[in-house]
Parts: C-alpha cells; structure tokens; sequence
C-alpha cells in the first residue's frame, strides 16, 4: 500500500470490523441475560445507533478498539462467573490479557470478577466444590498472558505494570478543554466533567432508560445489604444469576467513573477514555427497559419492543441528516448553541472535507492554512490524489488564499482574538450541524 489513502481507508475497516464484532458478542451478552433475542437485536441496535459510537468505531483506533475488546472480556467474565470450567477460564484469561494490553484499566473486570467469584464461594457449597480449579487456572494465564501479549512487561514485569498505570492515572499531557464556556486544563478537570459528558452527547431515549435502571439496581443493592443476614439466601446482595450480572455492569459502569473523579485522572476530547463503560451503560438502560415491561407491558410485550424501535428513528433520521458528522452529536441537554460550552471537532475530522471543497473549487493550485491547533497535513493525506495535487498547506495565515477553522484549541487561548482571521477573508464554505458550524472556510478577497 503506497497511498496514504488507502492506508487511511483500510485501516478505518479494520476497526469497523472490530467493532462489529464487539456487537456480536454484545448481543450474546444481552441474550444471556434476558433470554430474548429480540432484546438482544434491540440493545445491538441501542450501541450500533449511538452516534459518537458509530461515527468513531471507524477510526478512533483507541478507545473503540478498548471498547469492543472490553465488551468481548465482559461475555467472557459472565460466562465463567455463570458456569466455571477450564474452557470459560482459558477464554476469560485470554479475553483479560488482550483488554488489559490495549489499555490498562481493563485489569478491572478482572479484579470485579474476582470479588463476585469469591463472593459465590463463601456463600455456595457447590459453587465452592467445583470451582477452584478453574479459579488457579484463571490465576495463572491471565498475568502470564498479560506478559507475553505486552513486550514492555518483559524485562521486568510488575515494576513496569505499575509505571503504567501510575502514568495512565495522570497522563501527563498540557491539553486544555472548552467545557462549559471555559477552557480548563486536561490534568485538572471538574468532577464532574465525565458525568456531564455522557448525558449531554447520548440519546435521550437510552438515557431515560438508563436513569429507570440504575435507580432500581441502585434501591436493590442498597435494600439486600441493609437486610443481609447469615446463611439466609432471600437476604443476600443478590439472588441467582441473572442479579449476579446486573450488579457486575452496575459495578464496572460505577467503578471506573468513581475512581476517574477520586483520583482526578487526565481527561480530554470529552469522555472518549471511559467509553468502555458505555456497554454496561446500556445494560442498565435494558434492566430499565426490562422494568418498564414488567410494570405496564407484562401481557403486551410486543408492542413494547414496537415502541422501542420507533423511538430509536430520530436517532436514525438525525445520523442519516448529519453523515458523517455524528461525532459532534449532542442532544437538547447541551443547548442550541453547544458551541459556546463544548469542544465539538476536536480531532479535525471536518478539516478532510474542507479541503476537498476547496480542491473541487478551484483550478489551481492554492494555499491554505488553518487556525487552532489541528494538523492540515493529516487531513490531506486522506483526501484523494487529485485533490491534494492542487493544495498546499502553509503556516502563516496572512500567504493563503483559504484558511480553515474547526474551532478547536488545545493551547486554551481565546479562539477570537488570538486566532482572529485577517479582515480581507471573507465566509466561503461552512460545515454546519443543527445550526451551528463545526468547520468554516475563509477565501481571501481582494
């Protein structure tokens, strides 16, 4: 492969690939747990029409890859808490290796498993006779995995593990994000930045469920420990399998975003490092679900499930009317003018399409610069041969015929003064997502 485009559109495949995949064995997940494979197509369907999710499962070859290989992890930790056998282990070790090698905060599913396993052995003679085995298999191959999928490991293994996730806690990155009108550095965001983050740029129809959900999980948990009583199985934290798996999604949605807001973790372009909790996310959103059908639509499912469905169409419509925009989704929480509070395009994906208008506009060849903290040079490497033959991408704003911005800063300066255009450019071409524009053009005038 010689051209960057190609390059480009081939590894943007291969990270759909993942990602479809990962809906696969969420599928799984959610028939598991309800038995239905109608709820299962249904909550696929919820991930595959999240449109931040969509739009970066082709190319976001970070997080969606720790999200997709995390869901894997999730099926593989569920089927070896519901039935412990050297099969399930191997599988979980595997599973547990390769999430935790992407990115180091998969070592909590692990851990979360571990605490539900022994749980289940103090409080289930069978449960106790037939497991251990399987248990010091897991034990085994999940670090020995671990070091031989991860060559840093190699030389010296524990030291190395815990410098990194010391390095992960605190990433040391001077990035500075637009939230809530103000730019704020990446190394000292509020608390609440992630929890904002998630309920400004999701559905509101998962969110509602979400919130129906997590309520009654939460109540329950909270009434069984008040209650627990020794040897008395109507008192403990959960009763059977299928409680067992909703308070391990309670727990991994809980946890990480618990610890990211204690330990005050580098955070940045939004909450793209914790969508790997998106997944129990969703589930709770299908325990609410679930709830629904119980109080009002016990004798008519059906037509719960139709409802569902036709509820999901302004999602639809709204990513069909703004491809391929949909990373810059946000529902009416964030407000009309979402502009003056978030970083919209903050990895200048816009910037390709910008450069591909100017090149179907002109004749000639013509250069062009950008204001804020993108790289040009990225965004040509993706467009076509013939277009990037007639562009040439300079640095002083005052040479070009075109400059670009996608409003994004990372420096954390004020987009209007210091990087004010010049007053003979004038508007040529703006990429506009429900009345605000994401990515402008500017054609100098003579």
């Amino acid at each position: 492969i010689e051209d960057s485009r190609k390059y480009y559109l081939i590894r943007h495949f291969i990270n759909f690939l993942f990602f479809i995949v990962a809906i696969y064995f969420f599928f799984l997940l959610i028939y598991n747990r309800y038995n239905s494979w109608i709820l299962a197509i249904l909550g696929s369907t919820f991930l595959f029409l999240t449109p931040r999710i969509f739009a970066q499962s082709f190319y976001n070859n970070k997080d969606i890859i720790f999200m997709s290989l995390f869901i894997i992890c999730m099926y593989a930790a569920v089927s070896f808490l519901q039935k412990p056998s050297y099969k399930n282990s191997v599988f979980f070790s595997i599973a547990s290796a390769l999430t935790v090698d992407v990115r180091i905060l998969g070592i909590i599913l692990p851990i979360l498993v571990l605490i539900f396993y022994t749980i289940n052995i103090f409080h289930d003679i069978n449960y106790k006779k037939n497991t251990f085995k399987p248990l010091i298999v897991f034990l085994i191959l999940t670090p020995f995995f671990i070091i031989s999928f991860w060559p840093y490991l190699w030389e010296d293994p524990l030291t190395n593990f815990i410098t990194t996730f010391k390095n992960y806690s605190q990433f040391d990155v001077n990035i500075y994000n637009f939230y809530l009108g103000e730019h704020i550095n990446a190394r000292n965001v509020p608390w609440h930045y992630p929890i904002i983050w998630i309920f400004v740029s999701t559905p509101l129809f998962y969110l509602s469920l979400f919130v129906i959900g997590f309520i009654f999980i939460f109540r329950r948990l909270i009434k069984r420990i008040l209650r627990i009583e020794k040897n008395d199985p109507y008192s403990d934290i959960w009763r059977g399998n299928k409680e067992a798996q909703d308070l391990v999604f309670f727990s991994i949605f809980v946890v990480p975003l618990f610890c990211v807001i204690i330990f005050n973790s580098t955070l940045y372009d939004g909450w793209r490092h914790l969508y790997f909790i998106y997944p129990s996310f969703l589930m709770i959103s299908l325990f609410g679900l679930h709830i629904i059908k119980i109080l009002f639509f016990k004798k008519n499912t059906n037509l719960l499930i139709i409802l569902s469905f036709l509820l999901l169409s302004p999602t639809i419509v709204w990513m069909l009317k703004n491809h391929p925009y949909q990373y810059v989704y946000f529902n009416f929480l964030a407000g009309k003018n979402f502009n003056t509070k978030f970083d919209m395009d903050y990895w200048g994906l816009s910037n390709a399409n910008a450069l591909k208008h100017i090149a179907e506009n002109e004749n000639r060849n013509v250069k062009i610069s950008n204001v804020g903290t993108t790289d040009l040079h990225i965004s040509k490497a993706f467009i076509p041969t013939s277009y990037r033959n007639k562009l040439t991408i300079i640095n002083e704003t005052i040479n070009s015929d075109y400059i670009i911005n996608n409003y994004r800063d990372w420096l954390g300066k004020n987009i209007n003064q210091e990087f004010r255009i010049p007053i003979n450019y004038e508007v040529f071409y703006e990429i506009i997502i429900d009345g605000v524009p994401i990515n402008t053009i500017y054609k100098k005038v003579k």
